[in-house]
């Protein structure tokens, strides 16, 4: 619909551009841009006017990078840029232009009851980080690092640039770490025989504390308990190296978590 990558064009793509920045001990730079209060649009005007709010910004993308650049609408209304052989500081102005770009933009939509309206003032969070890959870093570890600008760009206010901050990260990793941990447990739990007794157990109704830990145990309660934050566990399920099939059970299963643990926080130790 943009005219850019999709995620599976991502996958295909940017790992090798990263590994040629690393056999060639190439600067390479990573912006994430998440556009601000989006379903907003989608909610007011319909997801057709959404549509074409994504292809204005695409078209900003475009316009602001270059032909070797790899630019790609990840999921939703977030959209990476991989920028070869940039440092920081080049990929940074990168992004206040396209930020500028964003906030300029004039959108012509048509509401689903027919009316035509012109939006503005769109505005973007945007991440950015990058480094000379060593022989151990991977694309993962950029995106991490970006991911963490991006998060706290939204966090000081959002329509904002935020480079990636090693000092700041590293205050913030406990919570990744735990982050991690718990989506870990997660994919174990895909793959056991206990699947589908969680399958059950959380689409069959309410349940009290003791029941639900005398059908799955300990061990699976604590880590459902601890997924109350969804927006949370599913920004770091798409960035980190779960499986696609681990995804969408996530998607799927966490609005049943969180209604759970809604109900019975705080009663299993």
């Amino acid at each position: 619909m943009t005219g850019l990558l999709g995620r599976w064009g991502w996958d295909d793509q940017a790992p090798a551009t990263y590994r040629r920045a690393q056999r060639r001990w190439e600067q390479v730079a990573l912006l994430m841009i998440d556009l601000d209060r989006f379903k907003k649009i989608n909610d007011e005007y319909g997801h057709p006017a959404g549509d074409v709010v994504l292809s204005d910004v695409a078209a900003v993308l475009t316009a602001h990078t270059r032909p070797t650049d790899l630019v790609c609408r990840h999921g939703g209304d977030e959209f990476l840029v991989l920028l070869p052989r940039t440092t920081g500081g080049e990929a940074a102005m990168v992004a206040e232009r396209i930020l500028r770009g964003i906030r300029a933009l004039q959108t012509e939509i048509t509401t689903n009851d027919g009316y035509h309206v012109t939006l503005h003032g769109q505005t973007a969070s945007i991440g950015v980080a990058s480094h000379v890959p060593t022989a151990e870093d991977t694309l993962i570890d950029l995106v991490r690092d970006t991911d963490a600008a991006l998060q706290r760009a939204k966090r000081g206010g959002r329509a904002r640039v935020q480079v990636h901050d090693p000092s700041a990260f590293a205050a913030e990793r406990k919570v990744d770490s735990a982050a991690l941990h718990h989506l870990r447990a997660l994919q174990e739990l895909m793959s056991s025989d206990q699947l589908p007794q969680v399958l059950v157990a959380l689409s069959d109704g309410a349940k009290n504390a003791e029941e639900l830990l005398s059908i799955l145990g300990p061990r699976v309660i604590l880590t459902l308990e601890r997924l109350q934050d969804n927006g949370f566990v599913l920004r770091r399920a798409a960035r980190y190296e779960l499986t696609a099939a681990a995804r969408e059970w996530i998607t799927d299963v966490l609005p049943a978590v969180a209604a759970w643990t809604n109900r019975h926080h705080g009663l299993v130790h």
